[in-house]
Order: C-alpha cells, then sequence, then structure tokens
C-alpha cells in the first residue's frame, strides 16, 4: 500500500511539477476518485443522465438550485443499493471532475496489470496501488497486512 503523499511524490516525479495542477488534482480529480470507489462502479457515459423535467421542478420546490444543469447516475443492469428516496447530483461542473476521476483510476489499474474492461476488475487493481483512503469504506477497500 502506498501513503499519499508518497502516492503524489511519485506523480510529481512522473509528470513533472510544472505540468502537475495540484489544485485541480487534489481538489477535483482525487475526490472524484473517492465518489467512484464508493458509488461501487466505473459509470459509463450512457449511464450519466441529465435530470427529467419533473425532477428539475421536484428538486427546485425543495429549495434545491437549478441554475446549473443537473445530472444523476443511472447504473443499467448493476445491482446497487441507494438509501430510499436518495439520488445522488452532479452539477455540469462536475462531470469533467468524474471523467478525470475515471481516467486516473483506469491510468492506475494498467499500472497494476489490468487488462479487463470489466468495472470491479478495474477497480480492484487501482485500488491495490493507490492510497487505502481513496477505497475505504467501498467494497474495495485493501486489507491492511497485520
Amino acid at each position: 500500500m502506498t501513503s499519499l503523499a508518497s502516492w503524489a511524490e511519485a506523480i510529481i516525479a512522473k509528470v513533472g511539477m510544472i505540468k502537475v495542477n495540484l489544485h485541480e488534482m487534489f481538489f477535483e480529480t482525487l475526490p472524484a476518485i473517492k465518489i467512484i470507489f464508493e458509488l461501487g462502479f466505473i459509470p459509463e457515459e450512457d449511464e450519466i443522465q441529465e435530470l427529467s423535467q419533473e425532477l428539475y421542478v421536484l428538486y427546485e420546490s425543495k429549495g434545491g438550485d437549478i441554475s446549473k444543469r443537473l445530472y444523476t447516475i443511472v447504473p443499467k443492469g448493476k445491482n446497487i443499493q441507494t438509501p430510499k428516496n436518495e439520488i445522488g447530483l452532479l452539477t455540469e461542473d462536475d462531470l469533467p471532475k468524474i471523467r478525470k476521476g475515471i481516467a486516473a483510476i483506469r491510468t492506475h489499474a494498467k499500472r497494476a496489470g489490468c487488462v479487463s474492461e470489466n468495472s470491479d476488475e478495474i477497480l480492484a487493481a487501482a485500488a491495490s496501488v493507490i492510497p487505502a483512503v481513496f477505497s475505504e469504506n467501498s467494497r474495495f477497500a485493501c486489507k491492511e497486512d497485520a
């Protein structure tokens, strides 16, 4: 298992300090990676859908801000458990962050030797090479050696 500090140092060493936007990495990409692990699957583009007009109206009636386009992840063919009457929302500003998180997970899975396109296998492989903080509280959490 890699510590967060050594993982960040390895990224900086690999791509060079000039090319690394630390704000983007720590406040956009890394939180997106954690969210994807908590989802338990890598959403495909067609699973990210804009809210229906009815849901926009309902969300606004509950005090939600609809000044930006809103999206939710609708898993297809996956048995995903969510709390009753809750859906996760993404704004249009969140979509590029989620896509960068997905790309980072795929990159780390390949680094771990994963050549599969299976979401579970990709997440398990990525979890084996990135700091445990990203996969903790997910079914991909790596067990610490005793």
